[in-house]
């Protein structure tokens, strides 16, 4: 799914002739104007092309961040459970609450023989 997804945006950027941004270039900045009304035509045609050329830059670099796959989703949170015994510390983390506790009882379970491993002793958190 991701990799189709930056084909098919490569493929829009390509066919639609955008190109990745120069970052060489100075990013061009826009200052927030007020009083509109006092422009001169000139002044407006200035501003709209300013406009234009930062959102440009900054289609691109949205562009080329989402190619690269910058910014992608986060995980979601996961799940970290842990479980003393015998002076001993065991940690698992996992993408479910269930699927952490029976890592982390796994564990303990390997490394005491069973012995004071067991769900209720089991401590979770959601990260």
């Amino acid at each position: 799914m991701k990799s189709t997804l930056k084909f098919a945006l490569l493929l829009a950027i390509t066919l639609c002739g955008f190109t990745p941004p120069a970052y060489a270039q100075d990013v061009f900045r826009i200052e927030v104007g007020s009083g509109y009304e006092n422009y001169s035509n000139n002044d407006l045609k200035r501003r709209v092309w300013e406009l234009e050329r930062a959102v440009s830059q900054l289609q691109s670099q949205v562009f080329h961040l989402a190619v690269n796959g910058v910014g992608a989703q986060p995980q979601a949170n996961q799940w970290t459970c842990h479980i003393a015994a015998f002076n001993k510390r065991f940690d698992e983390t996992r993408p479910t609450k269930a699927a952490a506790t029976a890592a982390v009882l796994k564990k303990c379970a390997e490394a005491t023989h069973a012995i004071h491993c067991s769900e209720g002793d089991v401590k979770c958190g959601n990260e």
